[in-house]
């Protein structure tokens, strides 16, 4: 078993064990490289993904977010970025007709922690020449690292529920069989959150 796997079935287990506890609501706020504020709250009634790491898994974390936007909005496959954010989510199979399809957010995150006023400043520049489109989390904070804990140099990733709650999260060299693993928890949660017919 890979990494990412391992990662991925422990957190499953974790979750599992918790049994009939609910699962935790994350209060993660941060600016992004425009310095506008978002909240995982106000992404309530869709599924986050949060893809976090540090300057060395960005290329990796750029590609997971990419395949992962791309598997949940198919019309998004080779468009420009700014476009591919409105691509629309795909339905939910079996879903009631005319109910709204959860849609998957995959929310870039820069783990930088504490820095000083200047630097983030520097930061913001170097990051808005990087991502003109895209908005970017920049976790001054170590929100990620403290809430869910990060693995250098790797993607880490977490995912939170149509209501907040805290379902999954794994870290690791992505795997094929890792990110269908990702792929069908995110599933299974806009199956969970739509109304059957």
């Amino acid at each position: 078993m890979t990494r990412w796997t391992v990662a991925a079935v422990l957190a499953l287990i974790a979750v599992s064990a918790a049994g009939a506890q609910q699962p935790v609501v994350p209060n993660i706020v941060m600016e992004d490289q425009f310095e506008r504020t978002h909240s995982v709250a106000d992404h309530r009634g869709d599924v986050v993904v949060l893809i976090y790491g540090d300057r060395a898994s960005a290329s990796a974390n750029k590609a997971l977010g990419e395949r992962l936007h791309v598997t949940f909005h198919p019309t998004a496959r080779g468009q420009p970025p700014a476009q591919a954010r409105r691509a629309p989510v795909r339905p939910v199979p079996g879903q009631a007709v005319n109910a709204r399809a959860p849609d998957v957010l995959t929310i870039p995150v820069a783990s930088i922690g504490p820095v000083p006023a200047l630097v983030r400043k520097l930061l913001r520049g170097q990051m808005r020449s990087a991502s003109p489109e895209v908005p970017v989390w920049l976790d001054f904070g170590d929100a990620m690292k403290k809430g869910f804990g990060m693995k250098a140099g790797v993607p880490n990733v977490v995912v939170l529920d149509t209501a907040g709650r805290f379902r999954f999260a794994t870290a690791g060299v992505p795997t094929l069989e890792g990110i269908e693993r990702v792929v069908a928890v995110i599933e299974g949660l806009r199956r969970e959150a739509s109304p059957a017919r």
